[in-house]
This record gives structure tokens, sequence and C-alpha cells, in this order.
């Protein structure tokens, strides 16, 4: 009950948060969060630390994005590979209060669905997030890295596994 509250809370302050700027003045979220912090799901550190701590995880959405592929380093580093991208999308991330997980993608790289733009922090609560991870695995499989080099040019649809991936590379 508690993750549908906060996807209706996340949902409305990204409606919010679209409706009123222009793409030339979309602002961080991050306030928003930090004063509403307590309002959301905290998960335990265990939770927290298999999602951040050197850790790769594979999300599907069946209406949206279709397959991504994410490394979370344990400083801080994320790195996400999304359809059709010819580059990885690198970033840094971080948790507050193991409530809520804030990225700050570099360069001029925008979230169609969203509307979120990069080089500003973009947060959602860690249990919408968790939510939508479809598969994790230990350390950094594709051995993303600053190169933002994708391993090929991952597809949208059918969904994918991270062994499938793995096994095309080979």
């Amino acid at each position: 009950m508690k993750i549908i509250r906060d996807f209706i809370i996340f949902l409305c302050l990204s409606m919010l948060l679209i409706g009123c700027r222009s793409t030339n003045d979309v602002k961080s979220n991050e306030e928003f969060f930090d004063a509403n912090i307590n309002k959301f799901q905290r998960l335990t550190d265990e939770e927290v630390n298999s999602l951040t701590n050197d850790i790769t995880l594979r999300h599907f959405e069946k209406d949206y994005h279709g397959n991504q592929i994410e490394y979370n380093s344990i400083d801080g580093r994320t790195y996400l590979w999304y359809p059709i991208n010819k580059k990885l999308v690198a970033g840094f991330f971080k948790v507050k209060d193991n409530r809520v997980i804030c990225f700050n993608y570099q360069g001029n790289v925008k979230n169609t669905f969203t509307g979120e733009v990069g080089g500003v922090w973009n947060c959602q609560p860690l249990s919408i997030y968790i939510s939508g991870i479809k598969e994790k695995k230990n350390h950094n499989v594709f051995q993303f890295n600053e190169s933002r080099k994708v391993p090929f040019i991952l597809n949208d649809f059918p969904e994918e596994t991270i062994p499938s991936l793995l096994e095309k590379l080979h």
C-alpha cells in the first residue's frame, strides 16, 4: 500500500514539474523530496546496499522504456545502458535517509517520459525504484566505465535478461 502511495505522489510531482516549466527551465525535484522525505517508505541498509554497492541492475518497463541496464558503483557513480543509445548515460547517484534515490546524469540527456534532464539531481522514492528492478548481478558485469562505450546497441523490446545479453557478447 505504501508503494502505491509513493508512486502516486511521485507521478503527481512529475506531472506538476512537467506542466509548469518549459524544457529550458526544468529544475531539480530534489527540494521537494528533501521537504517530504518522511512521507516515503524507509528501506533497510541491506536493501539499499543491494542496489548501490557494485551492482548491475536490469530494469524492464513494458509500457515505456523497455530494457535498461544500470551499474551503480560503490563510489556513487552510475552508468545507464539505454535502448538505442550509442553511448552509456553516465552520472552520479545518492541515497537520502534510505527513502529516496537521486540521479544526476551528465551531458545533454533527457528522459522523454518524465521530462527530466541531465545536469540536475532528479529524485524518486526508493520503493518505486526497487519495484522496477527485474534482475540484479553483483559487480560491473558489462564493464561500464568513463569511456561510455556500450557493448552493442540495446533494443527496447523484447525483454532481455542479463545472461542473454552477456551471451550476445561471445
